[in-house]
């Protein structure tokens, strides 16, 4: 037995769904300097055949179980390291304030600049989904090849980089105010590829840090190497990697002017939720799906769907882990039958194996 590991914890704090649950070890990583100590617990899990289960904010997990036999790492890690337009940011970092500390330094930034020609200077890159491309080159420097009223799009966070050509603009919004009101780590939003409003992790990264708890190693990944996919990284596929920090650009900026707070205000509802608790379909939102098979408003025990959207469950009255999965369930077998489509969940279920 670890000395710093705590025994027969109550989890019901740590998940948004707030539901009961205990774990039967604990560990509570603050401080860099005992990132060593995932090394011990790591012999200690294969010595005892207890799997181990990494936690942030809990704000898109459920906790399948009345005592997990095994243990449980909550990542509270915290800095945050500028340098130019990069910024390194420990993973127990809450993903939308740094969003918004990140926008306000870019449109500060932007504001106060010499612009360069009709609109950002040469540090700004402008990228997103809701630009037109043109023609793809590849060029050595962002200034190669540019001529008045070009502006640029970064396609990839390696060293050689793609540019592509759109119209001029005068007033811009950092990509990171996407993320404004989006919950969850740094570090969970990285390994799931978490994003919204077309803007994704895998925009933005350039670089993890990882260390490997059984050899007891840091490892340093670039984006391509990470294998990016819809809310997936291969931080999913190793259990003994612990992403320690990431480092970002930050100079990437839209016209885009959707406020997402004000978008998800009256769309989105408050209380204990996980949030989306399915992944859209290709072409399609698991939201109206369940819609349609007049599911909203449907309750099982304490957990009903959501009748402001729903691809949300509402834990309202005290429920179980038990009627959200009941819930699931009930959802996943309607939709299939009208329309012939398994939902997939988004929500990470942890369960005792």
């Amino acid at each position: 037995m670890l000395s710093f590991l705590e025994t027969d914890k109550d989890l019901l704090k740590y998940s948004s769904f707030h539901t009961p649950a205990t774990a039967r070890y604990f560990f509570e990583l603050r401080e860099k300097q005992d990132i060593p100590k995932l090394h011990n617990i790591w012999g200690f899990a294969q010595e005892n055949n207890l799997p181990i289960v990494f936690l942030g904010s809990g704000t898109n997990i459920l906790f399948a179980f009345d005592i997990f036999e095994g243990i449980i790492i909550r990542n509270t890690l915290k800095g945050i390291e500028w340098k130019d337009n990069i910024v390194t940011v420990a993973t127990g970092e809450l993903i939308s304030p740094l969003s918004l500390q990140i926008s306000k330094k870019i449109s500060e930034k932007f504001k106060t600049s010499e612009k360069w020609p009709h609109g950002p200077d040469k540090s700004f890159i402008r990228s997103g989904d809701m630009w037109n491309s043109c023609e793809n080159r590849s060029h050595s420097s962002p200034e190669e090849g540019l001529s008045e009223g070009d502006v640029l799009k970064s396609t990839t966070s390696e060293d050689t980089e793609i540019w592509t050509w759109s119209s001029h603009f005068t007033e811009v919004f950092s990509l990171f105010g996407k993320w404004v009101g989006l919950p969850g780590t740094v570090g969970g939003a990285v390994a799931g590829n978490a994003g919204c409003f077309g803007f994704e992790a895998k925009d933005t990264l350039i670089q993890a840090n990882i260390f490997d708890m059984e050899t007891g190693e840091y490892i340093t990944l670039r984006n391509k190497e990470l294998d990016f996919s819809y809310r997936h990284s291969i931080l999913k596929d190793y259990s003994n990697w612990f992403l320690v920090d990431t480092i970002f650009r930050t100079n990437l900026i839209s016209d885009d002017t959707t406020n997402p707070r004000t978008f998800r205000s009256g769309k989105q509802p408050g209380g204990f939720t996980c949030g989306s608790f399915f992944r859209n379909p290709p072409w399609d939102s698991a939201g109206r799906l369940i819609d349609q098979v007049w599911l909203k408003g449907h309750r099982i025990g304490g957990v009903k769907v959501s009748e402001v959207h729903a691809n949300f469950f509402l834990n309202d009255k005290k429920g179980s882990y038990q009627d959200i999965l009941t819930l699931r369930d009930l959802a996943k077998e309607k939709v299939q039958e009208m329309f012939g489509i398994e939902l997939q969940e988004e929500v990470r279920i942890i369960e005792n194996k």
